[in-house]
């Protein structure tokens, strides 16, 4: 019983810190859209966003997670209370709804992840930096973990395990729940699907094509997963052809350079999806020239960061990359691997079935539709096909290519699905069928 009750307890924790600081309002009024208002469900979206950059900046200090988390909770439950009326003030009877099925499907993913406490094989490589921060050492001590991967998921792991009521390990985990699924209720904003129970079951197919409790027992692929889904949602406002949206551009590299510190595959995301997004823009040569400077610039302050108060270099992981073995591998051999890849993708995309959907997306939009394909659409379609130059070239890097097919291919697949989850929504608000 009392474990019941800290599970309550950690989801009301949750729904407290990430209500501050924005607001419905307050971002509708910074953004200035056009026949587009966010909501409640965006406002809080970006309220984790401001959060775990919070804790970005925080874990490169060694303060005390139980103060931190102490004055952060009291300010957001002070700005909830302040606010309140204005938080409320345009919720409806359907927006009751939603939040009874959101706590409904959020607080059965944390009884399930309650019933199964174990870490799978990553999770205990991850286990090391968690209790770095859990313990209160120095950050700097991460460098003795063979593990070189980027901190802020663990950081955000220790911080809610250390936070939780019983302080038992799992509870750390709940935040990636959390985020998940309101990752996927962010997105289905942009949903214009006037059947509420259909827009509802539409709802439930994507957590079930989505949800994988074995990816929540220690590994990161759903911070990455969790964060483009928002990314896309605010692509998708985005208006290409306006050299105005300069704020909302800035938004989205925001969101994007998250994934540099989540896992090392993380900045290559950022730089496929940021630099592409900056050829499709519509905007000023100045402009271009500014957000394209940004993009190293962010990458420089990463590597600073984590080479000065870390003492890891993750360059090294770049320098192991052999671009020329495409020129000294045999060709029949060369051949032999794209089979292995292209067999490996294909039972991937059968064990996550959100790929079968988004590809036929794709070929939904270049075949059935008559007129010029969207900005939007080609901006996502360029994206996937780079994605998956990216994954062909790594794997292709690898001598023990069949291990790490297994290992590891499935997952890359998963995480970046979520870039790509917004075109399914896209084509449902093009049938007629959907609109009655």
């Amino acid at each position: 019983m009392i474990e019941v009750l800290a599970i309550i307890s950690q989801l009301f924790f949750f729904l407290i810190i990430f209500s501050f600081p924005f607001t419905p309002k307050i971002l509708n009024n910074f953004f200035v859209f056009e026949k587009k208002n966010l909501n409640l469900i965006d406002a809080h979206g970006l309220n984790i966003i401001f959060f775990i950059y919070f804790c970005l900046i925080f874990s490169f200090f060694n303060f005390d997670l139980k103060i931190l988390f102490k004055i952060y909770f009291l300010l957001a439950l002070f700005f909830t209370l302040i606010n309140f009326k204005k938080i409320t003030e345009n919720i409806n009877i359907n927006d009751v709804f939603k939040f009874i099925i959101f706590l409904m499907i959020v607080i059965s993913i944390f009884f399930s992840i309650a019933q199964s406490v174990k870490l799978e094989w990553d999770g205990f490589f991850w286990m090391d930096k968690v209790l770095v921060f859990k313990n209160g050492e120095g950050i700097e001590n991460l460098s003795t973990h063979s593990l070189k991967y980027p901190h802020l998921g663990s950081y955000l792991w220790a911080f809610f395990w250390k936070n939780s009521l019983i302080e038992i390990e799992y509870f750390g985990r709940l935040f990636y729940t959390y985020f998940y699924i309101i990752s996927i209720f962010l997105i289905f904003n942009i949903s214009i699907v006037n059947n509420k129970n259909l827009k509802i079951l539409i709802l439930f197919i994507f957590i079930i094509l989505t949800y994988e409790p074995y990816l929540l027992s220690g590994y990161q692929e759903y911070l990455i997963f969790s964060t483009l889904l928002i990314a896309s949602r605010f692509i998708h406002l985005l208006n290409f052809n306006n050299s105005k949206e300069t704020k909302l551009i800035f938004l989205i590299f925001l969101i994007l350079y998250l994934l540099c510190w989540f896992k090392n595959e993380g900045t290559v995301y950022f730089l496929i999806f940021s630099l592409t997004l900056i050829y499709f823009l519509k905007i000023s040569n100045q402009k271009k020239i500014l957000f394209f400077l940004s993009i190293p610039i962010l990458f420089y302050i990463k590597l600073l960061l984590e080479n000065n108060l870390i003492g890891i270099n993750n360059l090294d992981n770049i320098h192991k990359f052999d671009i020329n073995f495409l020129f000294r591998e045999d060709f029949q051999i060369l051949l032999i691997k794209i089979f292995k890849i292209l067999y490996h993708t294909i039972i991937s995309f059968l064990k996550h079935p959100i790929w079968l959907l988004i590809i036929s997306s794709i070929i939904y939009f270049m075949l059935l539709i008559n007129s010029k394909l969207d900005k939007k659409i080609k901006y996502f379609t360029i994206c996937i096909l780079l994605n998956f130059g990216f994954i062909f070239t790594i794997f292709l890097n690898f001598s023990n290519i069949d291990f790490m097919l297994g290992l590891a291919l499935d997952r890359l697949l998963f995480q970046t699905s979520g870039f790509y989850a917004i075109l399914v929504l896209i084509i449902f608000n093009n049938l007629k069928l959907f609109k009655k």
